[in-house]
């Protein structure tokens, strides 16, 4: 009888438990298609069954400056947020350029996004669509062999209002659709809004520039585990075989994402692709004065990463050492006049063929299938100098990769 009295008390102690913990953590997201949405931040399709927006209160809408473009429950509309100046706090927002035309052109646009809570470290940005003008560089001048690099001169994105974040985040332009770019957040120094601008050209002066559009989403990610001091004892073993939703707070949904520290972009899928910025499907140009980190999820089973590049096309200074190391970039001590330091560092970097370096620039990576085994992160790091070189090709590149679990029988990796 005590020990019947004993189960039944124990069995009460953790559905009480599991009830105050569904009550503390419960997502208040549900669902896009839910019908008791009442404005969650998600991602929704208007009436059109086309065009994209967020899900939000009818208040929340109309405050931020959105316009409703259909239903995403009885109590939330499918917001889109296709003007300027717009202020928002939400999880996930989405930015939809205004209807642009030669009147229109000529303006500024910012989005102002406000930390949602304490927990946000990183704010992650897709360039779902982005097209704006290329960058440019001045007129070539006969007997001249260099020039400026190709920076953003009529349209520009930038994130600004970044208080105390270290990072350098570069302005870009061109096609970036399908790119994303991190940024770091931090509260408790007052870091807890950043601003994105949009700076577009006047068409009526230059009425070949592109047409400028971009629909960006932005997501807040948590780092903070709230859950760390209920996953001990008997507890752990009762939810542990439950849905991850009702258990979940953001910071573990958002883990995944959360980039490591110094990256500017960062991709956790084991297999994918990534490239350039205005990479433009290989016509290019990269954007000049630009220095960041692209990242790859590292987990316990990983040992490296395999490249196989699609496309590969960089400044080089000279082609002495079949564009690799210092064929990239010379020692300062040494170096005289201006020449290219443009390249692409891939750390613990060999060939299928047993080529091994770790810059690469002109013609070296293309067609190229290259494993990188670094003992630390796997990452690559792009530098683009302030010159163009004539006859140069300044392409940029674009990578499929593949994280490897077998790097002691590297040879076995490549197909």
């Amino acid at each position: 009888m005590a020990v019947r009295n004993l189960s039944t008390l124990v069995l009460l102690f953790a559905a009480a438990c599991c009830c105050n913990a569904t009550t503390l953590f419960r997502s208040p997201r549900q669902a896009p298609g839910s019908i008791f949405t009442v404005g969650n931040g998600e991602q929704c399709l208007g009436s059109d069954r086309n065009t994209g927006g967020v899900c939000l209160s009818r208040n929340q809408c109309n405050t931020q400056g959105g316009k409703a473009i259909g239903f995403c429950g009885v109590f939330a509309t499918c917001c889109s947020l296709n003007a300027c100046d717009i202020r928002t706090n939400t999880k996930v927002a989405v930015f939809i350029n205004p209807p642009l035309n030669r009147e229109s052109s000529g303006l500024e646009c910012s989005y102002n996004v406000e930390i949602n809570n304490n927990n946000v470290c990183q704010i992650r940005i897709d360039f779902e669509t982005f097209n704006l003008a290329p960058p440019t560089t001045v007129e070539a001048v006969e007997n001249v062999t260099h020039r400026p690099g190709h920076t953003c001169r009529n349209d520009i994105f930038q994130v600004t209002n970044l208080h105390a974040n270290s990072d350098i985040l570069p302005p870009l332009c061109g096609d970036n659709n399908g790119q994303h770019m991190y940024v770091r957040v931090n509260a408790s120094t007052n870091s807890r809004s950043i601003r994105l601008n949009f700076k577009i050209a006047d068409r009526n002066t230059q009425p070949n520039l592109p047409q400028a559009t971009w629909k960006i989403k932005v997501t807040q990610l948590e780092c903070f585990n709230t859950l760390g001091k209920y996953r001990d004892g008997f507890l752990e073993a009762i939810t542990s075989s439950l849905p991850a939703t009702p258990f979940s707070s953001s910071a573990d949904r958002d883990e995944y994402l959360i980039a490591p520290p110094g990256c500017l972009q960062y991709y956790p899928d084991r297999t994918g692709f990534f490239e350039s910025f205005n990479y433009n499907r290989g016509a290019g140009p990269y954007i000049a004065n630009l220095a960041y980190a692209t990242c790859f999820k590292r987990t316990s089973d990983v040992c490296g990463i395999k490249l196989t590049a699609a496309s590969f096309e960089m400044a080089y200074r000279t082609e002495d050492n079949m564009y690799l190391d210092t064929d990239c970039q010379i020692n300062p001590v040494t170096q005289g006049s201006s020449q290219s330091e443009d390249y692409l560092f891939i750390p613990e970097a060999e060939t299928a063929d047993g080529i091994r370096g770790s810059k690469y620039c002109g013609m070296s990576a293309a067609n190229q299938i290259i494993a990188s085994t670094p003992p630390g992160p796997l990452y690559v790091h792009f530098h683009s100098d302030n010159l163009v070189t004539n006859d140069v090709a300044e392409s940029g590149y674009r990578f499929n990769y593949n994280v490897l679990n077998n790097c002691y029988l590297r040879t076995n990796n490549f197909p």
